[in-house]
């Protein structure tokens, strides 16, 4: 069981009951923009219960939730990434825009990857972006990720069944970095 707290968030692991808030949160970035540019996810209240419990069952995606309410405004994942002879998480994210532009995300990822380099151990954390998506790419670089790779992608396609192609940025943080140009880490 993981409990991550900083000053406005706890982060825990999913409960199957958080699943409502993650279907508010999962629409609201489905119907936008940023939707394009990620895999889909399922539309059905009764799909995003069974990703909730999925979530659930593993320590790789922590629900984000305000201290002093307990609302899940949001969740980080942390997935192993099979490297030889290095230990490295995949960072994720995704926030209620109800909530955007407050510190929030930048509150938990600071948790989560302070999580990956102390009790995880990692040697490294990668994570990727549309290169439209400048909240995000802002937020990365912020956090003390360094942009390592550029590739053109696409995970849906149009109203005319056409691919919707976008340029994605790789962005990695190596342990011995972290901290250095954000004031992170210990």
């Amino acid at each position: 069981m993981i409990t991550l707290e900083t000053e406005r968030l706890s982060i825990r692991n999913f409960k199957g009951s958080d699943w409502e808030a993650l279907f508010e949160m999962i629409g609201q970035y489905q119907a936008s923009e940023l939707a394009a540019y990620d895999q889909q996810w399922p539309a059905a209240p009764e799909d995003i219960m069974r990703v909730a419990e999925w979530f659930a069952g593993g320590d790789s995606y922590l629900a984000v939730t305000l201290k002093d309410t307990g609302r899940l405004i949001g969740f980080v994942s942390l997935n192993p990434e099979q490297k030889e002879g290095r230990r490295e998480y995949n960072l994720g994210y995704i926030f209620n825009f109800d909530y955007h532009s407050q510190g929030y995300a930048s509150e938990a990822c600071r948790a989560a990857l302070e999580h990956a380099f102390g009790p995880l151990q990692a040697d490294g954390v990668i994570t990727g972006t549309a290169a439209l998506n400048a909240a995000s790419c802002r937020l990365l670089e912020r956090l003390g990720f360094k942009k390592t790779a550029e590739a053109t992608g696409s995970f849906t396609n149009d109203a005319e069944g056409n691919p919707v192609e976008f340029l994605g940025y790789t962005y990695s943080l190596a342990k011995k970095d972290f901290g250095r140009t954000s004031g992170l880490g210990k």
